[in-house]
């Protein structure tokens, strides 16, 4: 079973533990059913050493039965939280290409669905589900064989249930907390395949997202569920357990006060031990069994390529704004499909260069390939052909990281985090303040400890918060996808007459992409892209 294996690949011992309490647990049950048997059939004896062997058998029953449980639990917590992060690592060492054509609605499926189904199928495989109606069904019977029985059984009841019920009370209260982490693990989920770019131009960023807001966040909700289960674990134990105390006291004390047909006794035994009959059980694991082996075959089938490491931490490069002089593009190209065309759209070969202390605008319709150009020359894409220098040197796809250090970018579908993910705290408050009052956003966000105060603000707000993150990172080439497209008069003068030329007299490289042809002047120069072509400056002005 493909379930069975991946526990074994995450903890052999722990499933060869959980399998021999397991098997402990079953032959102390059938212990306990062996000795009433003897107790129906066989007439006199030692009540006392009878008494004794049937408690240690209880308690034998009661420990490896725990033992199974907890240890099959732990390891599926384990198992599962492990799975959520490998996977959301190795999808930010998959190129961001690869991830586009495989669909974020995928993606997120297998990070919510099949991690889900694939929890809730291990955490089935110890759990033995009674159905209501059986239950009910079988204390109808036992109250038309004999009324004063079920009365007294009914009363052991009460006692079963309170002594179920109290110590399973706390437990709610921390699964309703642990259901609130859910959703703080969800929505760490959701900002991972959204904010896919913004977390792999940043390493800093990236492994403050992975440290401080998904493992931290599922690290909690494993330790709360761990609790939960401890609890739910003793008093669902107990509760199997007092089914067998239940026949104990009807055989053993009960006759002593009340008068009861042996036939009475041995059709309440019997009815007693088929509520525990495991085949209901076994019905409604089967089906959970085989989603939780279709999800786990959907996870491991995926086959994610390349492109980063994505592993630990490591440390932190050195600043490359203070080496950046130059970057050239020669000969790229890139294709792919676009909506509702057969043929695939080619993108260049593109050559052109981006120089420190220069801003150059890139022009063109909708559909001519500027965002795609844009992300290959951040290195969000590799090139299909041809070369990306820095500095004169060549860029090889082991050096992707290192080399999109050097962006800062607010794309068209970007993503904002609301915590100032991996930037240091003498870049955060202090300045952050500064730029928040610059693009008259003061007044409705406030950054303390590196968390953004809200995000529920319009388009042209959301995009000028973007820009101060984007500021923050203090990189040496800045790239702003329409920017400016959702801004009023007033915060497009501020975007080209003062944040640009800002940019550039502090040496930085600027690729705009841009409409606004009233404020052409600003830029050094003008690239155009048409059909996926870049045109040469005697076509431009022609």
């Amino acid at each position: 079973m493909r379930l069975l294996r991946f526990l074994l690949g995450q903890s052999r011992f722990l499933v060869i533990l959980s399998v021999v309490c397991g098997l402990l647990a079953g032959a102390a049950t059938t212990g306990l059913l062996s000795m009433i048997h003897e107790m129906l059939t066989v007439s006199g004896g030692d009540a006392v050493q009878l008494a004794w062997r049937f408690g240690g058998f209880c308690v034998v029953a009661l420990a490896a039965r725990v033992a199974s449980q907890l240890s099959l639990t732990r390891l599926q917590l384990e198992a599962v939280y492990a799975l959520r992060l490998s996977f959301s690592r190795r999808m930010m060492a998959t190129p961001l290409r690869k991830l586009e054509e495989s669909g974020a609605h995928k993606l997120l499926a297998m990070l919510t669905d099949d991690v889900q189904n694939l929890g809730e199928s291990l955490w089935m495989l110890p759990t033995m589900v009674i159905n209501l109606a059986l239950v009910i069904g079988s204390m109808g019977y036992m109250a038309w064989l004999s009324w004063k029985l079920f009365l007294v059984f009914l009363g052991l009841m009460a006692v079963g249930l309170l002594t179920y019920w109290l110590p399973a009370v706390p437990a709610f209260g921390l699964f309703e907390k642990a259901r609130l982490v859910n959703d703080q693990v969800f929505k760490h989920l959701r900002s991972l395949t959204i904010g896919m770019k913004e977390l792999k131009l940043h390493r800093e960023r990236r492994e403050s997202f992975m440290r401080q807001n998904l493992e931290g966040a599922s690290g909690e909700l494993k330790e709360l569920q761990w609790r939960v289960n401890q609890r739910l674990v003793l008093t669902n134990s107990w509760g199997l357990l007092f089914f067998f105390i239940v026949i104990g006291l009807l055989l053993m004390v009960v006759p002593r006060f009340l008068p009861v047909s042996p036939s009475e006794l041995v059709a309440y035994t019997l009815v007693v031990l088929y509520l525990q009959q495991p085949l209901e059980s076994l019905t409604n694991i089967v089906p959970m069994v085989g989603r939780g082996n279709v999800s786990l075959a959907r996870l491991e089938s995926l086959a994610f390529q390349g492109g980063d490491d994505g592993g630990p931490v490591r440390p932190a490069l050195p600043p490359p704004r203070s080496s950046f002089q130059r970057i050239e593009l020669r000969g790229v190209t890139h294709s792919y499909h676009r909506e509702q065309e057969d043929e695939r759209f080619t993108l260049g070969p593109i050559d052109l260069s981006l120089e420190r202390g220069e801003v150059v605008f890139l022009v063109g319709g909708n559909g001519s390939g500027k965002t795609t150009l844009a992300k290959l020359v951040t290195g969000l894409y590799f090139p299909e052909s041809g070369e990306i220098r820095l500095n004169g040197e060549r860029v090889e796809a082991s050096a992707q990281e290192p080399y999109r250090e050097h962006f800062a970018t607010v794309f068209s579908d970007f993503h904002l985090f609301d915590t100032l993910l991996g930037l240091p705290p003498s870049l955060r408050d202090g300045k952050a303040e500064e730029y928040l009052r610059r693009l008259h956003l003061d007044k409705k966000v406030t950054v303390r400890d590196g968390r953004l105060s809200t995000l529920d603000l319009s388009t042209g707000q959301r995009k000028r918060l973007a820009l101060l993150v984007a500021w923050l990172e203090d990189r040496p080439v800045y790239v702003f996808d329409e920017w400016a497209a959702d801004q009023d008069p007033t915060f497009k003068e501020v975007f080209y007459e003062q944040l640009l030329p800002e940019l550039k007299r502090e040496g930085r490289a600027v690729l705009v992409i841009s409409h606004d042809n009233r404020y052409f002047h600003v830029a050094d120069r003008i690239l155009r892209l048409e059909s996926g072509k870049l045109l040469s400056p005697e076509s431009q002005a022609a």
